[in-house]
């Protein structure tokens, strides 16, 4: 069995920063307390509720507690009532959805803002907070002449230019502006693994299983060859070693050590190991 490893694996810049601020503060002693996932995946968050992260359903003044927002954002008018209520709030944003904000506002005069996107996605339900905007992964006509079209940061470039494709089809608009606010890491990441799942025999999505950014790589993945999407090592197949060549991916919000845990137990499966960029 022949193990090739994606070159870009891991982390994003956006998710190993919000990790980080949140275990510097809860080394340092400080009381978090957070909304929701800092990021889609269960063992990142298991290891800071570990650590004494505390996740509230509604807001409650608490001059004690340090309130991190998580890195897919908060309504504006929810941000300034956490401010009101806590001691300190952390602004854990990931830039890129960040600058989706601010562009959405940006061009809300322009025409009337259409997001390709998971409308109840926390990142769509804080853009809406921003400004007023129609999220959908649907095509749809309407009787607007002037829009602007978005998207999630971690959706689909192909699926996002199909979406606008066919909504110009469908409608008669006077004026269209298509911008790409999709992460680049998400779109190298994608198409690394068009590329690469081309020539193996089965591809390993590693990342949780309802991260959107995961779910795009393992859908790319699948049209081309066998794919399986897993959390951990201990999901892997007893099978996997039937097939020749194994290509292995992971989402933005996976660590390096569930990463390496796979791919420890994929050559303990007799596997040998064909570049894996740095990851022994």
């Amino acid at each position: 069995m022949k193990i090739i490893v994606a070159k870009s694996m891991g982390f994003c810049f956006g998710v190993e920063k919000a990790i980080k601020t949140v275990e510097e503060l809860l080394n340092n002693g400080k009381k978090v307390i957070t909304d929701g996932e800092i990021v889609h995946n269960k063992h990142v968050m298991n290891h800071l509720i570990e650590k004494g992260l505390r996740i509230v359903s509604k807001i409650s003044k608490d001059a004690d507690a340090v309130f991190a927002v998580r890195a897919h954002g908060i309504p504006k008018d929810k941000l300034e009532q956490l401010k009101r209520n806590y001691s300190k709030v952390v602004d854990l944003t990931c830039p890129i959805v960040h600058r989706l904000f601010k562009t959405a506002q940006e061009y809300s005069s322009k025409g009337k803002i259409i997001v390709f996107g998971k409308e109840n996605h926390p990142e769509m339900i804080a853009l809406k907070g921003y400004t007023p905007a129609i999220v959908t992964k649907k095509p749809f006509r309407t009787t607007e002449k002037k829009v602007v079209f978005l998207s999630q940061t971690t959706s689909s470039i192909e699926e996002y230019k199909k979406f606008v494709a066919e909504m110009i089809k469908m409608n008669d608009f006077e004026e269209v502006i298509y911008l790409n606010t999709i992460c680049p890491v998400t779109i190298e990441r994608e198409k690394e693994i068009e590329k690469l799942s081309k020539i193996c025999d089965v591809c390993i999505v590693i990342g949780g299983k309802h991260s959107s950014n995961t779910g795009k790589l393992f859908q790319i993945a699948s049209n081309n060859t066998k794919t399986l999407w897993i959390e951990s090592q201990d999901e892997l197949p007893n099978d996997v070693v039937k097939y020749g060549t194994v290509c292995v991916f992971s989402g933005t919000s996976t660590p390096i050590s569930l990463i390496e845990d796979v791919i420890r137990k994929l050559k303990e499966m007799e596997g040998k190991d064909h570049g894996t960029n740095g990851i022994q």
